[in-house]
This record gives structure tokens, C-alpha cells and sequence, in this order.
């Protein structure tokens, strides 16, 4: 009777063998379990010869670990024969399902069958590799044995052809491998490339041991060693189908030669004192051994690294270390580290960008959220081919990214694991894909620097309030500033009572504006969601016509540039408030341009279909740039507009949200934007002219009225400022210095105006700096009045060339700029500073400096009553 117990098989080699054959079957139920969880279909893919492959790689291993134990010589010679031969079909059978797996691989990637010939090779081979196996005497004739691990096999006649059979079926593996790399995607060329070297490693393997040391040499001690590394190409070819993103060569390449190190540093002193050691005393010191390598292996890994990482990547930390260590740069400055991190993953400048989860494509948002943690462009087109049930959302999803040259989308969770940001990417500069250890790498840094981008837009936010506030209330306080001085000439000119009531609704007036102005801003830099606020249907025109009667107008000529819609009314669920702020916010947008663009105009529209309705937003301004157009709903971004939050069109985008819509731009450079705003159609909703009140046909004139008498009294006021004769008015204004007004609002030129006629200079205006510099070259100029921040061109770009024309002209900035990086500009390219608005003794001040001129004789008493 034969002891089969597991002393027979407690041998190094065959419990190497057998460790590796249950990790391929337990890779074979991983698998077909991924299968499964996936919906993906198993028959007449290539699926069917993987798992085939995977269970004659199984049955090889087990094969070839009977010859490494005791129950070689046990069972003699002619179960050693039975067993070679079952190996050898085992063997066999792998490398011609692998061959027929290549084959399905590529008849899948041409949207074919396999070739006739290609299944004549693998049926032929087959019947043949069976017909020799199963014959006595034609590939194993007799197995000399010595005792475990020791043996010498015997080959038949047929073995030479049955060697060819292999090597074969690893060419024609490999050559159809390759062939599938020719004109194909990022996704399949690193798809391919991990089979490849997972194949490459276990047949060249078995085709050098086995052909060469067996056949040729007769050496069979190695022969454990093809099996035990076949489970490389199990790993590598299953990893490659069951997903999409793969580690990077150097990064692979680092990973194994820190651990070979590590090794190295570990075996050498071990092996120094177990060797030498007798059987018995062998395992006494072996489990204090294991232990000390268990303990000291990551202390030794940690620091083998930086010598692997400088041998791999020519720097002491790999490209993950590089991006980890940017949590440090992200305290510091958000900006700044997204350049690094930018320049780290090779990305082209300014295309890596951190933005808020109101970002205008909101399916990211609502994909993410539901199906993956991160977007990745190279994946969406091997899920168009196997997620049939979700193909229409993908294909949406696929072309959106294709036309935003976007390549990866990652979110950022928040409390209660919402999506509170996205860090959004071009493709890479070198056209290669996101390895997955940049992935992992970003999304650990991500969720480290979490706070502190919380805590920083909350910074920004307070920041952008301050400076939104501060600038935007400028206009209306410069507004009050010249009605206060209209009233105090009215008194002093002895005006009816009328008059000065009609001074004190102006300026009443314009501090209602400033207060409309604060209260927009207010909500835009607002944390509180617009979606809690009610919402009733109404009449589209109504609520246009309503909000925009609501909208604090500077003067008449603004109001005439507007047209609101006169057809196609729809209901819409709104909230009035809500939406009066949306409007007032592209209003404002729009008429930032008004006096650089003289003949834009607002002209607002609307529009129904089936499911959405659509209300068109159109000013005919300087248009937006489309490589920046993506950018606009982003928080924080402004463009060409100085003191802005740069929150408003984000806060349009929440609340266009929470009424079931969204707000898209259209816009074309130079000639026209478009924000379109999408109401969801409300089922069973009466006719709009049931919920439309009569048109507001009376608030253009109600306005323009105010206006034009406010215009005309600050004209009037222009021109009595002056009290000389009108022989010596004439001399003075031609022995007067002139002074260039420029800014892009014209209550903030007005004003000045009025102080420079009463201090007797003459004054031009000038709209924006491109305005400003025709008007020097064609105009003699003594000193220049320049605002900083305009339309068109610049105050700094202006200053440049008149400075480059005429150096010696002074420039002083009237400007209510704070910012360092402002002031230093200041200081470079102008010769002074006024706040906005001024007052007259500043002004006087400024031309008594420049100009050195006394000009007190002209300033009347209300200048030193001031």
C-alpha cells in the first residue's frame, strides 16, 4: 500500500507549483465573477478560449507538480509516462487556445469572425497533438527515475513536431498581437502591450526550458519553473480585459527593481546563516527569519526606493511621490500648485483645471456620481462596444468630451459625498494616457487638499465680495457725487423747490442702484442653494418685462438698446426673485460694454420645443473667445472684466438648475454672445397670455424722463460753472491746459468734467485706452486722466504706447485699483494715483503738482467751503 499523505508532496518545487495553481483558479473565479457583475456576454467571445486557456494552465501546473514529489518514484514509470503525456497535452492545448484567443481578439476588433484558416490551423493542430499524445510511443517512450525532482524522459518520434507545434503558436500569437496595435486606440496599444510581455514571459520561458534543457540538453531540473511562471501571462492578459487603466512601463520597472533590491539586501546575510544550517536546525530558524523580513521589509523598501527611483526616473522621487508631495504647494497656493501638477503630468499650460460642481456640463457631474470616480476618455469607447443598456447616455457623454478636448474628469466629494468639485484635463502634451498610478496618485492628493480647498474658495469668496463690492459701487457713489453737486449749484443758483426735489430722487436714486448692485453680488457669492426657494408658473414675457423694470438703469441711452421678446410666450416654474437676479446679472454683463461697443444692443428672445423651451439672452458686444468659452461658468473666472466676482454666471448656472434647466453660451469673437436659458416644458400648463399681465409699455418713458432732465441739468451745470466774460472764457480756453479724461464709464468722465471746467481746464474724453491714444496723436494733451481697467485696451497698454510717444506727458491713474501686482504696474507706468471718485481739491492738487499752475484763482468758494 502506497502512504499517500502530504509528506509525499512537502517539496519546495511542488509546493511552489501548487501555491501557483490555486492562485490561477482562484483568478479564474475572479473573473468569471468580474463577468458576471459586468453583463458581459461569455459565448462566441473571447472569453470562452481565455477560460479555456486558464483551465489547461491549471491542469499543466498540476502535471508538472506530480514530478517534484514523492509520488514520482511510488508510481513508477508508467505513471510518470501517463503524466508526461498529460502535461504535454495540457501544455499543448494552452498555447492553442491562447493562439485561438489572439484570434477572437482581433476578429472582435474588426467586427468580424475568426478566419477559416486560422480555425483549420487550431482544429488540425489539435487532432494531431491528440493523435501523437494518445499513441504510445510517439512523444514519450519511457521515464528513467531517480527520485523527486530527478528524472529523464525519454522522447518519442513525433516530439520534434510536437516542439514546432509550440513554437508556432507563439509566433502566431504574438503576430496577431501586433497586428491589432496598426491604427488602433491608446486603450487597445496598452491592452495589447501588457499581453504581450504576459505571454512573451511565460513561452519564451517554456519554449528555453522545454525545448532546449529537455530536448536538446536532457536536463529536466528546471522544468517546474514554466508552469510556476505562467501565471504572468494569466495575470497580465486577464488584467488587460477586465480593465481599462494600466500601470506605466518605468513605473512597473520601478516597482520591480525595488523589491529585487530589497531582496538582494535580504538574502545575502539570511542566506549566509541558513545555508550552512542541517535540515533539522533549518526550520528552527526559519520562522524567526520570516518574521525579521516580515518586520523590516517596508523599512528597506521605503528606503531602497529613492535608489530605484533615480535608476528608473533620474530623480530621487517617482512622478507618484512628485504629485503626493504637492500637498504641501496647495496650503500655500492653488494656483501655483496646479501649474506644478500641471507641468508634472504633462499637460499644456492653463488645460488642468480645478473647478466647482457647478461647472456647466452637469451629466459629469451626474455620471460620476452614479457609475465611476473618474472620467476617462480612452475607457468611453471600449464602453460603447459592451454597456449596451447605458450606450445612448455614454455616446452623450463620449461626444462632449470629444468636442471639450477633455481627457479625464475626476470629482471631488464633499460632506455627505456629493460631488463639491472637478478637476478637469486636456489630453496630454505627449498624447499618452493617464497611467493608473498617476490616477491614484491624484486622487489621494485630491482627498488630502480637500479642506484646504474648501477653505481657500471660501477665502476667495470674501475676497471676491470685498473687491466686487467695492468696485461695482464706484459707478452709483461717483453717480450720488454728481447729483449732490448739481443740488449744491441749484441752491446756490436759488432753483425752484421742484428742481431740488427732482436732485434729491436722483441721488435717491442712484443709492438704489448701489443697493441693487450689493444685493446682486450678495447672492452671488452666496453658499445657500436656490433650490429650496418656491417656484409658480408664470408667463416668460412676464417675468423678462418684470425683471427687467426692476433693473437699476445709469441713463436712457442703455434702456433704448434693449429688446425684450415679443413672440413665442411659454410657462415656465420660476421663482421670480430668483430669476429677476439671473437677469440682472447678464444685464450687467452686457452693458460693462456698452460705451467701448457704441452700436451693441440687447436683444432678449424666446424660443419652444417639444420638451425644452428656451429663452435667448443676445447682446451684441465683444463676443468671447471660444478657447476660453468653456471656462465662463466657472467660479472665479472673469474675462476682461476688472473687479467682477466672477461667481455671477456660476450662480445663473445654480439657479437655472434648481428651476430643472441649465444655461448654455454661444458666443462668436467681435460679434455677438448668446446665453441660452432651457425651462423644462411644465406639463399641463394654462396658455402664458392667461398668466401674462398687460405690457409694461409706460418704464422706458417713466425712466428716460428722470434721465434726460438729470442729463440736461449736469450739461447746464458744465457750462454756468464758468463766470468770465465770454471774450476772456475764450482766451482762458485757449491758454488753458488740456486735460485726457479716460474711463469707461462715462458718470465716473462726467464728473471729473465738471470739477476741471470749474478749476478752468479743458478736458477730452475718452472711452477706453484705444479711444485715448488716437486722441492724444491728434490733439494737444498736457496731462492724462487714465482709468486702469477698460474694455478694448487698457489704462497699462495705453500708457505703454503714449509713454513710448511722448515720455515727458504726465499719466496719473484714476483708478480704484488695491491689488498689489496692480499698484506695482502703477508705479512702473504711470506717474501718479487719484481714487475714484475724486473730489476737486484732490484733482486741484494733482494739476497744481503736474501742470505747475496756479489754478486757485479759479476755484470759486464752494471749493474751499468743500
Amino acid at each position: 500500500m502506497f502512504d499517500f499523505g502530504l509528506e509525499a508532496i512537502i517539496y519546495a518545487k511542488a509546493i511552489t507549483l501548487l501555491i501557483t495553481a490555486a492562485i490561477v483558479v482562484m483568478w479564474l473565479l475572479y473573473y468569471c465573477y468580474r463577468l458576471k457583475q459586468k453583463n458581459e456576454a461569455i459565448a462566441g467571445t473571447h472569453h470562452v478560449p481565455y477560460i479555456a486557456y486558464s483551465v489547461c494552465i491549471v491542469a499543466w501546473i498540476s502535471s508538472n507538480a506530480y514530478f517534484h514529489t514523492d509520488l514520482l518514484p511510488e508510481l513508477g514509470a508508467s505513471a510518470a509516462v501517463l503524466a508526461a503525456k498529460f502535461a504535454n497535452l495540457a501544455s499543448f492545448f494552452a498555447f492553442a487556445f491562447a493562439y485561438y484567443f489572439s484570434c477572437q481578439l482581433a476578429a472582435e476588433q474588426r467586427n468580424g469572425k475568426v478566419h477559416i484558416w486560422q480555425q483549420a490551423i487550431f482544429v488540425g493542430s489539435s487532432v494531431y497533438a491528440l493523435f501523437i499524445n494518445l499513441s504510445p510511443g510517439l512523444t514519450v517512450e519511457h521515464v528513467d527515475i531517480v527520485g523527486p525532482s530527478q528524472f529523464v524522459i525519454e522522447f518519442g518520434p513525433h516530439t520534434p513536431y510536437f516542439f514546432i507545434g509550440l513554437v508556432s503558436f507563439v509566433v502566431l500569437t504574438l503576430t496577431n498581437l501586433v497586428a491589432m496595435r496598426a491604427n488602433s486606440s491608446k486603450l487597445i496599444l496598452a491592452k495589447t502591450s501588457y499581453m504581450i510581455a504576459g505571454i512573451l514571459v511565460f513561452m519564451l520561458s517554456t519554449a528555453t526550458i522545454h525545448l532546449g534543457m529537455t530536448y536538446f540538453m536532457h536536463d529536466f531540473s528546471l522544468t517546474w519553473l514554466p508552469p510556476a511562471l505562467s501565471i504572468s501571462e494569466m495575470l497580465f492578459v486577464g488584467y488587460a480585459l477586465l480593465t481599462s487603466r494600466f500601470y506605466s512601463v518605468k513605473y512597473l520597472a520601478y516597482m520591480s527593481l525595488n523589491a529585487l533590491l530589497v531582496c538582494a539586501i535580504l538574502v545575502i546575510p539570511f542566506g549566509a546563516i541558513f545555508i550552512p544550517l542541517t535540515d533539522n536546525n533549518q526550520w528552527l530558524i526559519a520562522i524567526p527569519i520570516c518574521a525579521l523580513i516580515g518586520i523590516t521589509w517596508h523599512v528597506l523598501y521605503k528606503r531602497v526606493s529613492h535608489y530605484a527611483s533615480l535608476l528608473v526616473y533620474r530623480n530621487k522621487k517617482t512622478p507618484v511621490q512628485q504629485i503626493l508631495a504637492l500637498e504641501e504647494d496647495f496650503k500655500l497656493s492653488i494656483d501655483d500648485a496646479m501649474r506644478r501638477l500641471g507641468n508634472l503630468l504633462q499637460i499644456p499650460e492653463d488645460k488642468l483645471r480645478l473647478v466647482n460642481s457647478n461647472y456647466n456640463e452637469t451629466f459629469y457631474e451626474d455620471y460620476l456620481s452614479t457609475n465611476k470616480s473618474v472620467l476617462l476618455f480612452d475607457e468611453l469607447s471600449e464602453e460603447l462596444d459592451y454597456a449596451e443598456p447605458t450606450k445612448s447616455s455614454i455616446k452623450a457623454l463620449y461626444d462632449k468630451m470629444s468636442s471639450n478636448n477633455t481627457a479625464l474628469v475626476m470629482p471631488l466629494f464633499g460632506q455627505g459625498q456629493s460631488v463639491s468639485h472637478l478637476l478637469i484635463s486636456s489630453h496630454k502634451s505627449n498624447d499618452q494616457m493617464f497611467s493608473n498610478e498617476e490616477i491614484l496618485a491624484l486622487q489621494t492628493l485630491l482627498t488630502r487638499v480637500q479642506s484646504t480647498i474648501e477653505a481657500d474658495r471660501r477665502i476667495r469668496q470674501s475676497r471676491a465680495l470685498a473687491n466686487s463690492i467695492a468696485h461695482e459701487m464706484r459707478n452709483p457713489l461717483a453717480q450720488v457725487q454728481l447729483h449732490f453737486e448739481v443740488l449744491k449749484q441749484h441752491i446756490d443758483n436759488q432753483a425752484p423747490a421742484k428742481q431740488i426735489l427732482l436732485d434729491i430722487e436722483n441721488g435717491q436714486a442712484a443709492i438704489q442702484r448701489g443697493r441693487q448692485l450689493i444685493d446682486i453680488i450678495l447672492r452671488e457669492v452666496s453658499d445657500s442653494s436656490p433650490e429650496h426657494g418656491p417656484v409658480a408658473m408664470t408667463s416668460i414675457h412676464k417675468a423678462v418685462d418684470q425683471a427687467v423694470s426692476q433693473y437699476g438703469f445709469e441713463n436712457e441711452k442703455i434702456i433704448e438698446r434693449i429688446r425684450l421678446p415679443q413672440h413665442a410666450d411659454f410657462v415656465a416654474n420660476l421663482n421670480e426673485t430668483l430669476f429677476n437676479f439671473v437677469i440682472f446679472n447678464l444685464i450687467r454683463n452686457a452693458i460693462y460694454y456698452f460705451d467701448s461697443y457704441p452700436e451693441s444692443q440687447i436683444e432678449i428672445s424666446t424660443k419652444t420645443e417639444s420638451y425644452e423651451n428656451i429663452l435667448i439672452f443676445r447682446d451684441t458686444g465683444p463676443g468671447i473667445d471660444e478657447t476660453i468659452a468653456h471656462k465662463i461658468f466657472d467660479d472665479f473666472f472673469s474675462y476682461q472684466k476688472s473687479g467682477g466676482s466672477g461667481l455671477g454666471l456660476g450662480y445663473c448656472q445654480r439657479v437655472m438648475r434648481s428651476f430643472g434647466g441649465r444655461v448654455e453660451c454661444h458666443s462668436k469673437l467681435d460679434e455677438f454672445t448668446e446665453f441660452h436659458l432651457y425651462f423644462p416644458v411644465v406639463p399641463n400648463a394654462p396658455k402664458a397670455d392667461a398668466l401674462r399681465t398687460p405690457d409694461f409699455n409706460d418704464w422706458k418713458q417713466s425712466q428716460s424722463t428722470t434721465e434726460d432732465k438729470t442729463k440736461a441739468d449736469i450739461q447746464a451745470g458744465l457750462q454756468t460753472s464758468q463766470h468770465a466774460p465770454s471774450s476772456v472764457q475764450e482766451q482762458l480756453d485757449h491758454l488753458a491746459p488740456t486735460v485726457l479724461i479716460v474711463d469707461d464709464k462715462e458718470v465716473q468722465r462726467t464728473l471729473v468734467q465738471m470739477y476741471l471746467s470749474r478749476l478752468g481746464v479743458n478736458s477730452l474724453q475718452a472711452k477706453n485706452g484705444e479711444n485715448a491714444v488716437e486722441l492724444f496723436r491728434s490733439n494737444q494733451v498736457d496731462l492724462i486722466l487714465m482709468d486702469v481697467q477698460m474694455p478694448v485696451m487698457n489704462g497699462f497698454d495705453a500708457s505703454q504706447i503714449i509713454k513710448a510717444r511722448s515720455p515727458q506727458t504726465p499719466i496719473i491713474a484714476l483708478s480704484g485699483e488695491s491689488g498689489q501686482n496692480e499698484l506695482d504696474m502703477i508705479s512702473r507706468l504711470m506717474d501718479g494715483r487719484l481714487e475714484k471718485p475724486t473730489s476737486l481739491n484732490a484733482l486741484q492738487h494733482v494739476l497744481d503738482n503736474w501742470l505747475k499752475k496756479d489754478m486757485r484763482s479759479n476755484v470759486s468758494k464752494e471749493t474751499q467751503s468743500e
